[in-house]
């Protein structure tokens, strides 16, 4: 039944973005999964006071309208890239295909088998026929042909990948044909005699890969409507010429992933009802802190503890004379990237690079069991020196404040990296 009054739990967050700066679209809404939200108009009063009228105040005037706040949001797999082309602008967009491999302890046994998308591959010792390979005289000899019987192969659903002997590190490599969330449903197994291990139960991986830059020249603009349907008298607050300035996060030990997204709006605007009745949602997958990374050269950080990020396009805030009292544009000027990074101190690992002053790589990010990611690569980025501190006998921690520039060879001082199962953010 109607509530009296307005409930958190009973809010929605609608979105969509604008042809023209600051006229909302009728359709093509998105419904946003968020946490809370202080977006909201505002209109101080000011005092001018007049003499000769005694000692009690006279009536204030109306001061400027500013439409600004923040949403904190999930960081999930599909959602966030909503969000991230409103902060970035249009990404790039390449499909990927979906892999994953066997990882072999040593030579399979005699009539030990593995399965490729449900069809089962065997080991003999003797010539081998149809869905077979000959185990060679060591395991690299019989990874070789395990590769080469499986491109040749005639089988339907074999065909459908490709294979790869990866010798260094005793894999079979194993790599679906065509781009795209089909082949994250090619099976994989392995028998015990087999001595393989799967990657996972399937390929995993196969979807699209979405590339955002920061310093884009230009941003695009949104209508956001932030409703409370469930009222006696329902209202819907829409906040016309929304642009994203800033977005920053936290990382962790346990938990879901979270971030807090800054807008500023043109202006707020109030209705009895929705802008669009059957808005799009985006399905739910939240990124958890517990497979959150921080990667220098692609390899795990030694002792990390925590660390955040923050981005933002420091927007600036056109104001016009304007018989409405609202501003005339957002527009992004320098965009900016800093954070911090806490880890266990052990005299080496940061601290020449703090020294000397040169820059470092640095990559934070989340990751998926599926073989999908969340990831934001910082090509430049400056560390200070570190302040580290002793507060009784167990481990020292170091906090480094760093920066990011920059960098002229990638053309880029942030990129942003999300690979998951949706076409497309335009």
């Amino acid at each position: 039944m109607p509530k009296l009054r307005a409930y958190g739990a009973d809010a929605t967050l609608k979105a969509c973005r604008e042809t023209s700066y600051g006229v909302a679209p009728l359709t093509g809404y998105r419904s946003l999964d968020f946490k809370s939200c202080d977006l909201s108009s505002e209109q101080p009063l000011g005092d001018d006071p007049l003499l000769g009228r005694g000692r009690d105040a006279q009536d204030p005037y109306r001061g400027l309208i500013t439409d600004e706040g923040r949403i904190e949001i999930p960081l999930d797999l599909r959602g966030i890239g909503f969000w991230l082309t409103g902060l970035f602008g249009d990404p790039t967009t390449t499909p990927t295909k979906a892999a994953g491999s066997i990882a072999f302890s040593g030579q399979p046994a005699p009539d030990s088998t593995i399965m490729l998308g449900g069809v089962p591959w065997s080991f003999v010792s003797g010539t081998p026929s149809g869905n077979q390979t000959q185990i060679g005289a060591d395991l690299d000899t019989t990874l070789t042909a395990l590769a080469s019987d499986l491109n040749a192969s005639a089988d339907s659903e074999i065909v459908r990948s490709s294979y790869t002997a990866d010798t260094e590190n005793d894999r079979l490599e194993i790599a679906f044909d065509v781009d795209g969330t089909d082949g994250n449903a090619f099976t994989l197994a392995a028998s015990a005699a087999s001595s393989g291990t799967v990657s996972a139960a399937t390929l995993t991986g196969g979807g699209w890969q979405h590339d955002w830059l920061s310093g884009a020249e230009s941003l695009p603009s949104y209508s956001i409507e932030i409703g409370h349907p469930q009222l006696l008298t329902p209202v819907f607050f829409r906040h016309v010429g929304t642009v994203f300035e800033s977005l920053s996060f936290e990382m962790g030990r346990e938990g879901p992933a979270n971030a807090t997204l800054q807008l500023v709006a043109q202006g707020e605007e109030q209705a009895a009802v929705t802008i669009d009745a059957s808005p799009q949602p985006f399905a739910l997958k939240r990124f958890s802190q517990g497979r959150g990374f921080i990667r220098r050269g692609g390899a795990p950080l030694a002792g990390v503890t925590g660390g955040s990020l923050t981005f933002s396009n420091t927007l600036e805030r056109v104001r016009t004379l304007r018989d409405d009292g609202r501003i005339e544009a957002a527009e992004p000027t320098i965009a900016t990237c800093t954070g911090a990074l806490s880890l266990r101190f052990d005299g080496t690992t940061l601290v020449v690079e703090a020294t000397n002053g040169d820059p470092v790589a640095l990559e934070y990010g989340f990751s998926m069991p599926e073989g999908w990611s969340l990831s934001f690569e910082l090509v430049r980025l400056f560390l200070p020196k570190p302040k580290y501190s002793i507060s009784g006998p167990g481990g020292i921690e170091a906090s480094f404040d760093w920066r990011a520039a920059f960098d002229d060879a990638s053309g880029t001082m942030l990129r942003v990296q999300l690979r998951n199962d949706v076409d497309s953010y335009e």
